[in-house]
């Protein structure tokens, strides 16, 4: 059975929240992404190794308010490699990512 992983962040102009590398033979699988913000064309990203070399796997711009978005396939990053989710704003902002660890 695989670990369910959640990470959320809040900020004033940037809330960003990272899971952390699961370790070798493992791989975070991302099937839902939510967020807020009070700014009109805020970013939500989700990038795979934003400590080393990042990729964006999935952005979308957003209105002001809420997003939210399963995956029917999930989102694969990298065996060993962490996935960061962030969402700018003006005052207030969110960003949420929800998955799994696997093994290989």
């Amino acid at each position: 059975m695989n670990e369910k992983f959640s990470v959320t962040a809040s900020h004033a102009t940037l809330a960003e929240a990272t899971k952390a590398a699961p370790g070798a033979g493992k791989r975070l699988l991302i099937t839902d992404i939510s967020g807020s913000s009070d700014k009109v064309g805020a970013i939500l990203s989700i990038i795979e190794d934003s400590a080393g070399t990042p990729v964006t796997e999935f952005e979308i711009q957003v209105g002001a308010g809420n997003f939210s978005q399963s995956f029917q396939t999930p989102i694969i990053i990298t065996a060993n490699k962490s996935a960061t989710v962030s969402i700018d704003g003006t005052a207030v902002c969110k960003a949420n990512i929800i998955g799994e660890i696997t093994s290989n």
